[in-house]
């Protein structure tokens, strides 16, 4: 297997960013990826995961009060990750709201884990978008970020238990390495976190703070094209492996459901900041 964490470019890099996303003025770091929505061409739609985006409180929780998407933040000159759009190859697209299951909404961790997935709608406007350097010499580069990135497939028909130890790529911007692209590799097995729940698991992956919800990925290829079967979801602070929320719809996976109501929502009902799901 390959080492537990390398540099990562191709496709991939280009399609994950850094999700930077704020609680009451203070930043919190994530990764997210643009997936493919099929023919959507008034939005583009970023996975990542469910605590980077809706925070549980016992008295109702919320969502974060703002959030920017950035593409390719590997190839910053800036010094790390911050606000400063032009300084960002593509620059940054404001996310305009997010989508989480009432699950994840309703339960603290680590009895959440099964739902820690969130998806971020991007209206596609120009007003969306604060370009990047790369503008400043291709200023006719279309301003839609699913126009400049690929768009990432989903399979939510992967079922770890049919197809045992898939060699498996999970891909994060950890903030101890910012403003790298990061990845880990390795054969997927399972773990269960919680009694009642059995994690996908990347046993070598080191990384930490920020990869969440960064893509896993199966037959990745040379150019950084893949599919994605998981997401970073959590790890032990005293020791090395990754957990991602099992996608399997078949398996009682909601993430498909909420892929297409995140397709199909009216971009009003997503002002307050975000949607609760409640009937996946």
């Amino acid at each position: 297997s390959q080492p537990f964490l390398l540099h990562f470019t191709g496709q991939i890099q280009y399609s994950s960013g850094r999700v930077l996303f704020f609680f009451d003025g203070n930043p919190f770091v994530c990764t997210g990826t643009v997936i493919d929505d099929g023919d959507h061409p008034d939005r583009t739609l970023i996975l990542t995961a469910g605590h980077c985006a809706f925070k549980y409180d016992s008295q109702g929780g919320r969502f974060a009060d703002y959030a920017l998407f950035i593409p390719n933040q590997d190839e910053t000159r800036g010094r790390g990750t911050d606000e400063t759009c032009s300084n960002d190859p593509l620059g940054c697209w404001t996310l305009a709201f997010a989508l989480v299951d009432y699950e994840w909404s309703t339960r603290r961790f680590p009895s959440s884990v099964p739902w820690d997935y969130a998806i971020y709608v991007i209206p596609n406007v120009p007003e969306s978008h604060q370009p990047g350097y790369i503008y400043d010499r291709q200023p006719e580069l279309s301003r839609t970020l699913e126009d400049v990135v690929t768009r990432f497939p989903i399979d939510f028909n992967y079922n770890q238990k049919t197809a045992p130890a898939t060699h498996t790529h999970g891909m994060g911007y950890t903030f101890n390495k910012d403003p790298d692209f990061r990845y880990c590799a390795k054969d997927l097995s399972t773990k269960y976190g919680i009694s009642s729940y059995e994690n996908l698991w990347l046993s070598v992956c080191d990384m930490s703070g920020g990869s969440s919800g960064g893509a896993w990925m199966k037959d990745t290829k040379d150019d950084g094209s893949g599919t994605i079967i998981s997401i970073n979801s959590w790890g032990y602070s005293s020791s090395t492996g990754m957990a991602g929320p099992n996608f399997y719809t078949g398996g009682g996976a909601k993430v498909e459901c909420l892929f297409e109501r995140a397709k199909s929502v009216d971009f009003d009902d997503g002002k307050s900041g975000g949607i609760i799901v409640s009937d996946c």
